[in-house]
Parts: C-alpha cells; sequence; structure tokens
C-alpha cells in the first residue's frame, strides 16, 4: 500500500524553508546593519521616554505635587539626560553615514 507519510513530511519540510528563507537570508546579508539599526531603536525609544518623563514632571509641578525646588532639581537632570540622549543619536547617526560612504567607496574601487 502506499504511504502518504513521507509525502507529507517532505511537503512540511519544502514549505518551511520556504517560509523560512527571508528571515534566513536576511540576517545573513546585512548583519553590521541590524546591530546599527538595534542601537538606533534603542536611541530613539529612551529620547521618546525622556520626552515623556519630562511632559509628566511638568503636569506633577503644574497639579502642585512637587515644590519649586523640587521641580527644577529633576527637571535640570531630565534635561541633562535627554542632551546625552540626543547627542549619542547625533553620533551614532553620524558615524553609520560615514560608515556607508566608506561601503560605497570600497564597492565602487572594486568596480572600477
Amino acid at each position: 500500500m502506499f504511504s502518504v507519510w513521507p509525502w507529507i513530511l517532505l511537503l512540511g519540510l519544502l514549505l518551511l524553508i520556504y517560509l523560512g528563507w527571508p528571515i534566513w537570508s536576511r540576517r545573513r546579508r546585512f548583519p553590521e546593519m541590524d546591530s546599527a539599526e538595534s542601537r538606533m531603536q534603542s536611541l530613539y525609544l529612551d529620547r521618546q521616554r525622556s520626552y515623556e518623563a519630562l511632559v509628566d514632571l511638568d503636569e506633577d509641578y503644574e497639579a502642585g505635587k512637587l515644590s519649586e525646588a523640587d521641580y527644577q532639581t529633576l527637571h535640570g537632570q531630565l534635561l541633562q539626560e535627554t542632551a546625552a540622549v540626543v547627542a549619542q543619536i547625533e553620533t551614532v547617526g553620524m558615524a553609520s553615514v560615514e560608515a556607508e560612504i566608506e561601503k560605497y567607496k570600497k564597492a565602487k574601487q572594486r568596480q572600477g
């Protein structure tokens, strides 16, 4: 009698390879971009959190939950943290642009 199970397993394996191929091939092609993009996303989230913390602090102060001295101290600290995150975003952004330019130059030299 003809068995169906080997064909089902073969079809399942082929389907798994077909669906997984884009994921596996993308990781191998651009590993340095993934880490740079991940770092930038992390920094953008940190910036967003800093902005939200500043807004929350302002709301708490306006609602009378904080004294003037506490507000000034916390506001100064949050501004410094936010400025540090924004500076990191700019630094990483410039470094990634410079890296892309270098890659382009090398690729151009290989072609010509």
